[in-house]
């Protein structure tokens, strides 16, 4: 009981990480339940026993990239705003790879007319998530005096550096250059008035 209790976790996993990995390659609609079936090495009809539908796919796969993020911004609360920035960007840079992947969350800009309600709700969550974590790293950082926004609130500030950041995976990818996330780290840090170190 053991023994299949696990195995079953194991392909839950596998159907995750290929899910993500076609989601952030392919968008949500340039993949079928065959593909991943494919990729797996299981019968399609095997991955209803793990999930109902694609959508279930992709809300486990937001949920389980969310999960991801909060752990390893989790890890850095102990530092200081921009280093907190910093790290936040290299998170970004991992998921960017070589220039070819998108955020699970930011690649279904798109299509975000096109898909159900319960996954919209999901985006929208993880969406949050973000500038969530982003508006308190900011206002903590205008407090201490290391960042300088003007009249604008913290919110917009987030709005703006997860924007900033979604583009530049779309830009990086299109132009096939993983160095774009650096530009635009460095390039937001100096918009909040900090220098990077040796800058």
């Amino acid at each position: 009981l053991t023994y299949r209790k696990v195995v079953c976790i194991d392909t839950r996993d596998k159907i995750l990480n290929s899910a993500q990995r076609l989601i952030q390659t392919r968008s949500f609609h340039g993949f079928s339940f065959q593909d991943i079936a494919d990729e797996v090495g299981i019968r399609k009809a095997s991955l209803y026993h793990h999930f109902p539908s694609k959508d279930e796919v992709a809300i486990a796969v937001l949920k389980r990239a969310a999960g991801w993020v909060t752990s390893q911004l989790k890890q850095a609360e102990a530092l200081s705003p921009q280093h907190r920035l910093e790290r936040y960007f290299d998170l970004f840079r991992i998921l960017h790879g070589k220039g070819e992947r998108m955020c699970p969350g930011g690649s279904f800009g798109a299509v975000f007319g096109a898909i159900s309600s319960p996954l919209q709700r999901a985006l929208h969550a993880f969406t949050k998530m973000h500038l969530d974590w982003l508006e308190g790293v900011v206002r903590e950082g205008v407090e201490r005096g290391q960042f300088s926004i003007g009249e604008q609130r913290p919110r917009d500030i987030a709005v703006q550096i997860f924007a900033s950041i979604q583009g530049g995976l779309l830009t990086g990818r299109l132009i096939s250059d993983p160095h774009v996330i650096d530009q635009i780290g460095e390039e937001l840090l100096s918009y909040l008035g900090y220098v990077l170190a040796g800058g």
